[in-house]
């Protein structure tokens, strides 16, 4: 069976598939920004027990503020793998589709859409 004679997706399927490949090519500055949390970490080894204390060491996507992207990012010291209600929120406010999280230490983004509230992993990569 080609790609023609397959079960139709729905344009919001091949839109979302679309831009997830464009947050995708965007792991390179991902992963900077999760070298920089990791950096920041190893020279503060006291942040290691204290999650609140280590959001010092979070590093956040230039693109965030941006209303030219349609997703915020920022790094999880700890590699907590799911969004916070101020994560949810401040994702909300500023009418993005994605919520990703950079875990630094696994070296992997995970992405929510706005369609579950950003509570169901999406992609992992």
């Amino acid at each position: 069976m080609n790609s023609l004679e397959s079960p139709k997706k729905s344009a919001m399927y091949w839109q979302k598939r679309q831009s997830m490949k464009q947050i995708i090519s965007q792991k390179p500055m991902f992963n900077e920004l999760m070298r920089a949390t990791n950096q920041c970490m190893r020279q503060h080894p006291e942040f290691h027990r204290d999650t609140q204390a280590a959001i010092a060491c979070e590093t956040i996507h230039p693109q965030t503020l941006s209303p030219f992207s349609n997703f915020t990012f920022h790094t999880h010291p700890h590699d907590i793998q799911y969004p916070s209600d101020k994560d949810i929120q401040t994702t909300k406010r500023l009418h993005k589709d994605y919520l990703l999280i950079g875990l630094p230490t696994r070296k992997q983004v995970i992405a929510f859409h706005k369609n579950d509230n950003y509570q169901n992993i999406i992609a992992r990569f």
